[in-house]
């Protein structure tokens, strides 16, 4: 893809959503989103979803680490700015007060959904388990009943994770599914009253992310990473190419989600 150079009296963000529309654009579009109409589909959206609610913070925690200091001995931030957007994004994504002396991260209020609705967790937790043993990603992912695409999916996440700290925010602001909370309030209402299904912790994560993240961290991410790229069109170049190809990750992503709803 042959890129536009950044002029000094464009925005550069509003440059970069330019360029990466046409993969955005297939990915809102997805025909995913009219695939899950109901509680078996949701369950199998569900089962690899959670992998990409972990990715979020996979990506989250890269951005910590190298923008704030959290190693020993502590060393200032070179960027207070940067620091101080990351930290509050993770402060509620990793620490949230769902109610009053209540906390818990977006990514257990997501297990929690899936409870609810009768989704297979196990892979997600025997994925996390072998992290916690030591095991290497692709052996954790090897034996998972997941779909190929999915795990494909997470390797592209870590190796994403290991890029230049505006190519991880880049992957961060723009490879998330904004969609989401629409498509998972369309069948909510469905399973609660045509099915008598209780979706408490459901409900609760998708009002939190629709206010949290659209409200709240989606213009920090764009704030970080304009901080962090400035008027450097080398950065804006490649935040743009990190960017477009995790939004085609994701979109394989949905593909393999897809593939194993119609089976």
């Amino acid at each position: 893809m042959n890129y536009h150079q950044i002029s000094a009296t464009l925005d550069p963000y509003i440059q970069l959503l330019k360029q990466t529309s046409t993969p955005r654009t297939a990915l809102l579009t997805h025909s995913i989103y009219q695939q899950v109409n109901d509680l078996k589909s949701l369950q199998v959206f569900m089962k690899s979803h959670v992998f990409a609610v972990w990715d979020f913070m996979t990506l989250l925690k890269t951005l910590q680490r190298q923008l704030t200091c959290i190693e020993l001995p502590w060393i200032p931030p070179i960027d207070i700015h940067s620091a101080r957007l990351v930290n509050e994004i993770v402060l509620v994504e990793e620490t949230d007060e769902i109610t009053p002396g209540y906390y818990l991260s977006h990514f257990h209020l997501y297990l929690a959904a899936m409870e609810e609705v009768g989704a297979d967790s196990q892979p997600i937790r025997d994925f996390i388990t072998a992290i916690q043993q030591g095991f290497p990603a692709n052996e954790a992912l090897a034996n998972l009943p997941i779909p190929e695409s999915t795990k494909t999916f997470v390797m592209n996440t870590l190796k994403s994770a290991n890029g230049l700290t505006h190519e991880v925010a880049a992957v961060f602001l723009l490879g998330r599914e904004d969609v989401i909370p629409k498509m998972f309030q369309q069948i909510l209402t469905k399973l609660e009253d045509a099915q008598g299904i209780p979706c408490n912790s459901f409900r609760l994560y998708l009002e939190r992310h629709t206010h949290i993240d659209e409200e709240q961290h989606a213009p920090m991410g764009k704030k970080l990473l304009r901080n962090i790229c400035g008027n450097d069109s080398l950065k804006w170049m490649q935040a743009v190419n990190a960017a477009n190809n995790a939004l085609k990750v994701r979109h394989c992503l949905w593909d393999g989600i897809n593939q194993s709803i119609q089976q």
